[in-house]
């Protein structure tokens, strides 16, 4: 009687585990209305060009640099300038010649046409054109095509009038400002200016003291002026406050230039993070732990309500129900087996869909878990003496094939991990039917192709195949072996093989390969330690950002592609994951950069 209550019981756990998977799955499926169209997949980073101009009495001159979204310099990156007017009408233009100051010249072909001039980038990924010939009234615009590393790039730089020869400014942010705590009150931002010739055509130095620099945002607002001191740095404390929100931004320098000096400008891409804390909206209420509690929780930062990523509920490390944060809410339905009525320690951990969301510390709570009513234990032994007189029964009679679809299993919670599951027997002792679902969401997987494969020393050794469909649901037909295995692929998840197991009814979980390549990267830090292993939990930025400084430039590139793939806008392929498992950088081998 107490094994087949319990029965009982595991069947309403598989019921309200359902409620826990319901909150992630919308989403998915909203996404998978869109997946009918082909999509273009490629991992490619962006690329910035920061340039200024200006026309003398004898010529005109453009210099700038060439960055891409690691702030890295792209070298012999192939430029074309050409100019227009403000109307939009293309401008012949002069000969022209690489500036003297930047040593050989950086010009690869310089035409006195509308094709404009064909120009390249050098070791720094930056160019300077010195023109013949004035160029008043026209508007530069540099062009860079790409390639297979980075998308295509174009600036408009105005040319500005002067009276006479200026003298070339550079900027740079020093040290680099590569990620902002908003956790912390103030950031501190230093930009260094320095002037390329060291005196005017009288011979009296350039002064690099009191000289203005604006510091700007991505979307071009003026966050703050400082003047230079006397080693040429202006110095900036910044209130974090006035900053963004979290997510990837720019923070862009700029000197408007004196009658003497050129204008300057440098750019660089910035990444604002925060801690996401947990709390609950509410006390929990009592619930039966078999239907699912229901757990308010309110997801925030030191900016405000947190949007994206995952609250997931865990009882002793083992996921028991997750939601999907909207708003800075989430309701996650934790459903789990209870022995009595009492509390029964839960945690909730914050799992971010972007890199800059930091995960604070689990929240530990305590849920009140109802016991059963009296009508319900009534119903309980009710149902208990009703399946004892039907396996009773069915000792009598001969056993009934159960119809297609009948026997279906409900599926439990999102296991978090990729697996095959068996959920039950069929009736056919020569066949496996069951459905493919996401590890995480719980979502059905369309399209997911299984095989069944022996091993043969001629041809693929592929005895079936069967492919899933809308509702990710399958049925293969093969003798069974113990020497074959179950390989199983979709488009958008890892593949995951194991041996096949005997003929039964299967439950099957995929991850994602964003989440895949991810992994990949969490276990490398891991592995290596300090510096990469940042806390909480290593994340692509995260060790960009460290190789970037201590100059393992293969593990920055590494790790900026693993970035693309994971939260970029395009879908990560097999090829594309097989290409980052076998790019991973290898332990104790580095590459530094020049």
């Amino acid at each position: 009687m107490r094994g087949l209550r319990r029965c009982l019981k595991a069947a309403l756990v598989a019921a309200a585990a359902l409620v826990a998977a319901a909150a992630l799955v919308a989403a998915p499926a909203a996404h998978a209305q869109t997946r009918g169209a082909p999509l273009r997949i490629q991992v490619r980073g962006s690329a910035q060009i920061d340039a200024v101009a200006w026309t003398e009495p004898d010529g005109f001159v453009v210099r700038g640099s060439v960055i891409d979204d690691a702030r890295s310099p792209v070298t012999e990156a192939p430029l074309s300038i050409d100019a227009v007017t403000s109307g939009g009408a293309p401008v012949d233009l002069p000969q022209a010649e690489g500036c003297a100051e930047g040593g050989a010249a950086r010009v690869r072909a310089h035409r006195a046409s509308q094709g404009g001039y064909a120009v390249t980038t050098d070791a720094r990924g930056t160019f300077c054109l010195r023109g013949r010939a004035p160029l008043a009234n026209a508007t530069l615009r540099v062009r860079f095509p790409g390639g297979k590393l980075y998308e295509p790039a174009e600036a408009k730089v105005p040319i500005e009038t002067h009276a006479a020869p200026l003298a070339p400014v550079n900027l740079r942010f020093d040290p680099p400002v590569d990620a902002i705590d908003l956790d912390r009150p103030t950031v501190n931002v230093t930009v260094a200016l320095r002037i390329e010739r060291s005196g005017a055509a009288g011979g009296a130095p350039f002064e690099r003291e009191r000289l203005p620099v604006v510091l700007e945002d991505e979307r071009g607002t003026r966050i703050a002026e400082a003047p230079t001191g006397g080693d040429g740095r202006a110095r900036f404390e910044l209130a974090t406050e006035g900053l963004g929100g979290a997510g990837q931004g720019a923070l862009r320098a700029r000197f408007e230039g004196t009658a003497a000096l050129a204008k300057a400008t440098v750019s660089q891409g910035v990444v604002r993070y925060a801690q996401v804390t947990l709390a609950l909206s509410h006390p929990v209420e009592p619930a039966r732990a078999e239907d699912g509690v229901p757990i308010d929780v309110d997801v925030r930062s030191s900016g405000g309500p947190v949007e994206g990523g995952v609250v997931e509920a865990l009882r002793a490390g083992e996921p028991v129900g997750a939601a999907a944060v909207v708003a800075g809410k989430a309701r996650v339905i934790a459903a789990f087996t209870a022995e009595r009525e009492g509390t029964v320690p839960l945690s909730l951990r914050y799992v971010p869909a972007a890199p800059w969301w930091i995960p604070g510390a689990e929240l530990a709570i305590d849920v009140p878990v109802a016991g059963p009513g009296v009508w319900r234990q009534l119903a309980l032994g009710a149902a208990v003496l009703a399946i004892a007189g039907w396996v009773l029964g069915g000792w009598r009679r001969a056993p009934k094939r159960a119809a297609a679809g009948a026997a279906d299993e409900k599926p439990a919670a999102p296991p978090g991990r990729a697996g095959v599951r068996i959920v039950g027997p069929i009736d056919d002792a020569t066949g496996w039917r069951g459905a493919v679902a996401d590890a995480h969401d719980g979502a059905p997987i369309a399209q997911a192709e299984l095989t069944i494969v022996v091993p043969a020393f001629d041809g693929s050794g592929v005895v079936a195949r069967a492919v899933t469909d809308d509702a990710g649901e399958f049925s293969i037909e093969a003798p069974y072996r113990n020497d074959a295995k179950l390989v199983v692929r979709a488009p958008t998840h890892s593949s995951y093989e194991q041996a096949l197991p005997p003929p039964s009814r299967l439950g099957i979980a995929l991850v994602t390969r964003r989440r895949a390549v991810l992994d990949r990267l969490v276990r490398w830090a891991r592995r290596q330690g300090a510096p990469f292993e940042g806390p909480p939990e290593p994340t692509p930025g995260h060790v960009r950002r460290v190789a970037s400084r201590v100059q393992q430039r293969e593990v920055e590139q590494w790790a900026t592609r693993i970035e693309h793939a994971a939260f970029g806008p395009d879908p990560v392929d097999e090829r594309i994951e097989q290409d980052l498992g076998a790019s991973e950088p290898k332990p104790g081998v580095s590459q530094l950069a020049p």
